[in-house]
């Protein structure tokens, strides 16, 4: 009974982690997801400077939308990543964008292939969070870290090799009742 419990819980687990990881797993990886902080204040009050947007990419944009793109190639700043509203045209052409705290159209015309994704979810100050991460003095304290926990946390092998040890009677000289003989 107990292992079947076991079994659906283990189960429950590993679906519950890999929904997760379907929704959550970056374009990076083959995923669909990018994480973006947030920098400038162009789309105040929207967004604000570092936020982390959650972007999704999709098959198609709407007007309306809140995106984040790239700048296309051979235009200045190409490549860099700007979050802005796309306020007309189409993806074929590319889209007329603006962020929400300006009054003129952004000089970029991004096609659908320059889209990273949607917007679909914003993290107040989260990415200056996680931005610290990216700092090699972070990134070895993380690894040392890990491979401390590593070191300090035995196998599950280890531990059941213990666990049967503790159960079986010992054997050292000296525990057993000695018997003494009369000349």
């Amino acid at each position: 009974m107990l292992t079947n419990v076991r079994l659906v819980a283990e189960t429950l687990i590993v679906a519950a982690v890999a929904a997760f990881l379907a929704f959550f797993w970056p374009q990076t990886l083959g995923g669909k997801v990018a994480y973006v902080k947030v920098d400038g204040h162009s789309m105040d009050p929207t967004f604000h400077f570092g936020d982390l947007a959650i972007v999704r990419r999709q098959s198609s944009y709407k007007i309306g939308d809140p995106v984040a793109y790239r700048i296309p190639k051979g235009e200045f700043g190409a490549g860099a990543l700007v979050i802005h509203r796309l306020i007309g045209g189409d993806g074929v052409h590319g889209y007329v964008t603006r962020g929400d705290n300006r009054t003129i159209n952004d000089p970029w015309h991004p096609k659908t292939s320059d889209i990273v994704g949607k917007v679909r979810m914003d993290i107040p100050a989260l990415g200056t969070e996680v931005g610290k991460f990216t700092r090699p003095v972070y990134l070895g304290g993380l690894v040392a870290g890990l491979t401390v926990m590593v070191m300090l946390f035995p196998s599950r092998n280890e531990r059941e090799e213990r666990e049967e040890q503790e159960k079986r009677p010992s054997r050292r000289p000296g525990r057993h009742a000695a018997v003494r003989q009369s000349s």
